[in-house]
């Protein structure tokens, strides 16, 4: 069946300026950003079948790339496009509504609450670090290393020269899990005690490590795992 041939109360875009997005189903959002399905498939058909190509979950499906997208019957270029673009607009909106902080940055939760729209569904470890002024407010983020799915290799030297650079008096690091697992490995405490030693050496406070998951996250503060004074 044609979208056409559904009655406008059915019509996802109808629906939508109706009733609100709120109203729609993940499928019905889909099929209205997708705006057309093809020769042989409705839009409706076609994003359920996008849904369900990523177990019907939007995390799995934001881990996708143009590659991966376009392996689903009916998606194109132009569609996967459609697609990566809102995904990369929802995060950029989650990360506008979470800062930048007039307040100090005070605990874990604040520094998960930063980041976690730059790293939720990622497929690949990155490594960031927050530079902080005297009361702990943030000047500045950055992206300090990509790694593969399980490992990210960081610098301590030049993390410690960008925080000097821009006058920063504490620093965060934050790295992700994509496993969905936070806890540490043995790798990420060796790097974060050689990170420690540097700030140290140059005067500096490493607040904390946090690992991030989709949902949860570690603190090596939280968790005592060095000492930060």
């Amino acid at each position: 069946m044609k979208i056409k041939d559904l009655s406008s109360g059915e019509r996802p875009r109808e629906r939508l300026l109706s009733a609100g997005p709120g109203a729609l189903s993940d499928g019905e959002l889909l099929a209205v950003i997708l705006r057309s399905g093809t020769s042989s498939t409705n839009v409706l058909d076609l994003s359920r079948s996008l849904l369900r190509s990523a177990g019907g979950s939007l995390v799995a499906l934001s881990k996708l790339d143009a590659v991966d997208l376009c392996r689903v019957p009916g998606i194109k270029d132009s569609k996967a496009a459609v697609i990566l673009a809102a995904f990369e607009l929802g995060r950029r909106f989650a990360d506008q509504r979470s800062g930048p902080l007039s307040r100090p940055v005070i605990g874990a939760r604040d520094i998960f609450e930063l980041m976690v729209p730059y790293l939720k569904g990622l497929r690949h470890e990155e490594c960031w670090v927050l530079l902080l002024d005297r009361s702990h407010r943030l000047m500045r983020r950055e992206r300090v290393g990509s790694g593969i799915p399980d490992a990210v290799l960081i610098d301590p030297r030049s993390i410690v020269g960008l925080a000097l650079r821009h006058g920063a008096r504490a620093l965060v690091l934050i790295h992700n899990h994509p496993s969905g697992n936070p806890e540490p490995s043995q790798g990420d405490i060796d790097q974060t005690e050689k990170l420690l030693n540097a700030v140290q050496a140059c005067g500096l406070d490493l607040l904390d490590h946090v690992i991030v998951s989709d949902d949860r996250f570690f603190s090596f503060t939280d968790e005592r795992m060095y000492s930060n004074t």
